[in-house]
């Protein structure tokens, strides 16, 4: 079992759920979730930015090391922005805690809407996989997700979603460069 811990801060309930599931199709062996991997959800945008420098100066008086993960929702505003600000936080501390902060382009859904086929199989109604050549599912990053799952299932809903599309998803062709990103960039924050 590896030593380090790994703490993934996200922005809601729903992101929590969705890693629960994905995180043990990712995670190396010697990361076990609620072992050595802890994801910890907060209740909104400003729970989570307040909760990031009390963290940050938490996490060196833990007496093992640590890494962490940030994933916040892009919404409306400004990734370049966004992620600055949540570097600004991170810097409260004056030890060095290996942090990664990753936006999802604009929020969960959209790294559904990255592969029609898992939606296809948790909602069959929408014939998802029909629709990933439309020029509208290229870039899945582009639409407002939730109100795009909503538009394709009557029946969709946050909890259900990231509970069941991860199990379905192929890690290896998701149209979402949001979520490639957030793959490539916690391998990446592991290995450091």
């Amino acid at each position: 079992m590896n030593q380090t811990v790994l703490e993934i801060l996200t922005e809601e309930p729903s992101m929590e759920t969705f890693l629960q599931v994905l995180l043990p199709k990712i995670l190396p062996e010697d990361y076990v979730v609620g072992i050595n991997c802890f994801i910890r959800p907060h209740e909104g945008k400003s729970d989570l930015q307040s909760s990031v420098p009390k963290k940050m100066r938490a996490y060196p008086r833990y007496g093992y090391p640590v890494k962490v993960f940030i994933i916040h929702d892009q919404d409306s505003n400004n990734c370049i922005l966004l992620k600055r600000e949540l570097q600004e936080l991170c810097k409260i501390s004056t030890y060095s805690t290996p942090v990664l902060i990753r936006i999802a382009c604009r929020e969960l859904e959209n790294w559904y809407l990255g592969d029609m086929a898992a939606i296809e199989m948790v909602y069959p109604e929408t014939k998802a996989s029909r629709l990933e050549n439309k020029a509208k599912y290229r870039n899945p990053d582009n639409l407002q997700g939730h109100s795009e799952m909503e538009f394709l299932s009557k029946k969709f809903s946050k909890s259900h979603a990231a509970r069941e599309i991860p199990k379905y998803m192929n890690l290896e062709n998701n149209k979402s460069i949001s979520f490639n990103h957030f793959l490539t960039g916690l391998k990446k924050l592991i290995a450091s």
